[in-house]
């Protein structure tokens, strides 16, 4: 049991080891070099990024019997006590399990003793945060003049919980998370000594799993190589530490991206079969959305990826406008919180997954907007699978599938005054709140989406329909927007009649869930004070009222003096018009 591990093996000896750390080092030699050492350090930063290493190199220069200007020599009885930690003169203390008051003062008992070993006495409090209120005040007064022959040097992962009478009394160096080029070139020279066969891609994968720290990454080496044979690969590295597959991410975002919820809930299927941890494919799935975003705004300088996976990533954030990878994020992040606690988290990953398959890409209403004006009307065709999206504005003055307004028809929207169309976009029943998309307004008494007129008998119900949404909206607002896309068919008996077009699938399926369902019902029984069941169709109900499917030319002054395209979008969106006052 004599062998030695990596991340002992390979401690720096030297400031000029140091990986990454250059902005500390630099200063301490300069320190030394100057005799200007201050008799206390507060070294933070993450794990492994080299405090511990750092203060004890310091030690060794401090009482190094020939030191090579400011680098300690390595060769003197005083150094070889510090490298194999016998030295007398140099204390470790673990501040987590000698955190208490007693210890401190038995520390501040030994601090007035003269050095048995070396020139000075190094203090090294390890993790010093977990000290107590008690056992800090304690050691106050000896941190602001101890002897001259004392030096004092604090690491800590949590400097936030050092008191600012600590912090005051100390010269503070902030260690930062080492990057990942720092730590696979240190990686990489450590395999060419050991004569270890590693790619550079397989150790580029250890190094994004180390985290910004040295001693992880080099304690992921060394496990690895204890599983190889011949070499290390990147197979074997996704193998041996528990790793998701970078195909598999790259097959996932591949069936969001083309709206296959069946590939994509077939790629969990495997990851649960393949017996792979959900939490860390969770978050290797929102690392992907990540990538994809920063490719998408040309940043691929700040990936840490392959050429082939870049070139992978890139194919696919074609598919994707920025504004639908940042929803996709959003919408991962705040499911990736609520999986945590749930008490099946397949279940969980399964409808999170198969909702981010149903993105719809949005619908920017200023540039639809600036299109009408620009273009004087037309209609827009929808889009693939039943869901219409409107395409305006992505760099060309116009529409897809624009049809011209029919000869002979009079353009009356001077005389109806300046309207706009206040329509959601398809995704609107996913997200809320965001300013530069529209909602839909229905301000208009009598009419519905196309504008057609309703029926007499109905327009007292409609009115306390739109009582009933306004209520809902307030209490949940999601559940409104939901609510809003549907059109009002009428009461029957104890059944409440909802229509939602084919765009519109979404905002019922989510109406009709469980849980929805029945907190509907409920405020529908305390509205209208009779129990009322939500019943719910598909299409846009022509063949059932014996109705066009394309607005009628006189159904409203206000609607008829609108433009062609105006008329269209507020049919394939369900929205209506207002007269802007």
């Amino acid at each position: 049991m004599s062998y030695l591990v990596l991340a002992r093996k390979w401690r720096p000896q030297t400031f000029a080891e140091v990986i990454g750390q250059d902005h500390v080092t630099l200063t301490l030699r300069k320190a030394v070099e100057k005799e200007r050492l201050a008799h206390a350090y507060l070294f933070t930063g993450p794990r492994g990024c080299g405090k511990t290493t750092t203060a004890r190199l310091l030690a060794k220069v401090i009482n190094c019997e020939s030191p090579k200007g400011s680098e300690p020599c390595n060769e003197c009885s005083s150094c070889l006590a510090v490298v194999e930690g016998r030295h007398l003169d140099v204390l470790e203390i673990d501040g987590a399990s000698n955190r208490g008051i007693d210890e401190i003062r038995d520390l501040r008992e030994k601090i007035g003793y003269a050095p048995s070993q070396g020139k000075s006495k190094i203090y090294i409090i390890d993790e010093v945060h977990m000290l107590t209120p008690q056992a800090f005040n304690a050691l106050l007064k000896t941190l602001e003049e101890p002897p001259s022959h004392v030096y004092l040097i604090f690491a800590t992962t949590e400097p936030h919980k050092v008191p600012a009478t600590i912090l005051s009394r100390c010269q503070r160096f902030n260690f930062k998370r080492l990057e990942i080029g720092e730590i696979v070139d240190q990686l990489e020279k450590i395999c060419g000594i050991e004569k270890i066969t590693c790619g550079r891609e397989a150790l580029m994968l250890i190094a994004r799993r180390a985290e910004g720290s040295m001693r992880d990454g080099e304690s992921l080496l060394d496990q690895c190589i204890s599983a190889s044979d011949t070499g290390i690969d990147l197979d074997l590295v996704r193998k041996v530490l528990g790793l998701v597959d970078s195909q598999l991410i790259v097959k996932i975002l591949q069936a969001i991206g083309g709206h296959d919820r069946a590939l994509a809930l077939s790629v969990v299927d495997s990851v649960v079969s393949g017996g792979l941890d959900l939490e860390k494919f969770f978050l290797a799935y929102i690392e992907g959305l990540r990538n994809l975003l920063v490719l998408k705004v040309e940043g691929v300088d700040w990936l840490d990826l392959t050429t082939d996976e870049i070139e992978e990533m890139r194919a696919i954030c074609s598919r994707f406008k920025i504004e639908d990878l940042l929803y996709l994020f959003r919408q991962a992040s705040r499911s990736f919180r609520e999986f945590k606690v749930s008490s099946q988290p397949r279940y969980f990953l399964e409808a999170a997954i198969a909702e981010a398959a149903s993105w719809e890409s949005a619908v920017e209403l200023g540039k639809l907007i600036d299109m009408i004006d620009t273009t004087g009307g037309g209609s827009t065709s929808s889009g693939a699978g039943g869901a219409s999206r409107s395409r305006a504005g992505t760099g060309e003055r116009g529409s897809v599938g624009t049809e011209r307004e029919k000869p002979g028809r009079e353009d009356r929207s001077a005389a109806a005054g300046p309207e706009r169309a206040s329509v959601p976009g398809p995704e609107e029943t996913h997200r809320e709140g965001s300013p530069a998309y529209a909602r839909v307004d229905r301000s208009m008494e009598g009419v519905t989406a196309g504008g057609r007129e309703e029926k007499p008998g109905r327009i007292e119900e409609s009115e306390d329909w739109e009582r009933f949404l306004s209520q809902i909206r307030e209490a949940k607002l999601t559940l409104g927007i939901w609510l809003v896309s549907a059109e009002f068919r009428g009461v029957k008996g104890n059944k409440l009649l909802l229509r939602f077009n084919y765009q519109n699938r979404f905002a019922r399926e989510m109406v009709l869930e469980e849980k929805n369902k029945r907190y509907i019902e409920a405020q529908l029984e305390k509205f209208y004070g009779k129990k009322l069941f939500i019943e719910t169709a598909e299409g846009d109900g022509a063949e059932e009222d014996g109705r066009e499917t394309e607005a009628p030319a006189a159904a409203d002054d206000l609607l008829e003096g609108a433009p062609r395209m105006v008329q269209e979008i507020a049919k394939i969106f369900d929205g209506e018009l207002h007269k802007k006052e």
